[in-house]
């Protein structure tokens, strides 16, 4: 019995397990820990990311990190230091997907993130929210009142979001940030809001406000800053039953080159640019603002 115990071929391995379980711990504990080094910890204030737009904030990095509760240096050798950093970008409500984060050893810390832009602002008594093209809320106090000269205004909603970042409860409003995409390409509101004379766009009114609205029963208007109303119909993307954005556009310049004004000749008017062969015109009070669809 004592022989077995004394053979290379059997005691190499228990020694080699008793190494491992006991010794490897205690010798482990005794090392200096390397993430814990002067040399390995970074500084979050030089994390480098892509720049953003300009309707974002000047602090959004900083604000990134203190939001998220980060430390102000973190070491280089944490495993879960990229994931980390992804997830308090991912946080921010101007962030709409973090598209990487690397580490290197310079060192640096780099991301590349995909910025939400503002396409429209929802007007709510005296408020205006500002929303992306998928219907995100975005920080208010990141907005000047200045903004909402550069911004389509969506009226007529009675929903709302708990908080930016988050995406209105009602499929009007998203719909909504689509026409206004279309209206004013790039955020240019020169080519067709500013050329049509336009003031808002006019969400329907719902009945039972915990009902959505379902999608073929969307309809828009839009309000002008002369008085009359262009019935829009459709949301871009539902509209295969009236024509297409691109020819109602068509149908509004043709109006204009006409009669150089939507409340011409004797409006104002509501314009009806939903049928295929003509434009449906109805006079209408000045004191009228209340969509009226058919």
């Amino acid at each position: 019995m004592l022989v077995w115990w004394v053979r290379p071929s059997r005691s190499i391995p228990l020694a080699a397990a008793i190494f491992v379980f006991f010794v490897v711990p205690v010798l482990g504990s005794l090392l200096p820990k390397l993430e814990d080094r002067e040399e390995y910890q970074f500084p979050v204030s030089a994390v480098e990311v892509n720049e953003p737009h300009a309707w974002a904030p000047k602090t959004l990095l900083s604000d990134v990190f203190v939001d998220d509760g980060f430390p102000e240096t973190v070491s280089l050798l944490d495993p879960e230091l990229a994931k980390r950093v992804a997830q308090a970008f991912e946080k921010n409500p101007w962030v709409e997907r973090v598209n990487s984060v690397t580490i290197s050893g310079q060192p640096a810390i780099r991301t590349i993130v995909t910025y939400r832009q503002p396409v429209a602002l929802i007007r709510l008594g005296d408020q205006h929210l500002p929303i992306d093209r998928n219907g995100v809320l975005l920080p208010a106090e990141d907005f000047s009142i200045s903004d909402q000269e550069r911004l389509p205004i969506i009226e007529n909603v009675q929903t709302k979001p708990d908080r930016p970042g988050k995406r209105w409860p009602d499929g009007v409003v998203v719909a909504a940030a689509q026409l206004a995409t279309q209206l004013c390409p790039d955020q240019n509101m020169d080519p067709y809001w500013r050329t049509f004379q336009l003031r808002s766009i006019i969400a329907p009114s719902r009945g039972d406000q915990d009902v959505p609205l379902p999608m073929e029963e969307i309809r828009f208007e839009l309000a002008t800053t002369n008085g009359s109303r262009i019935v829009w119909g459709r949301p871009p993307g539902a509209d295969h039953l009236e024509p297409t954005v691109e020819q109602k556009i068509g149908r509004l310049r043709q109006y204009l080159t006409r009669f150089g004004s939507f409340d011409k000749p004797d409006g104002p008017y509501r314009i009806d640019i939903r049928l295929f062969d003509a434009i449906a015109l109805e006079r209408i009070a000045v004191s009228d603002s209340q969509p009226q669809f058919r």
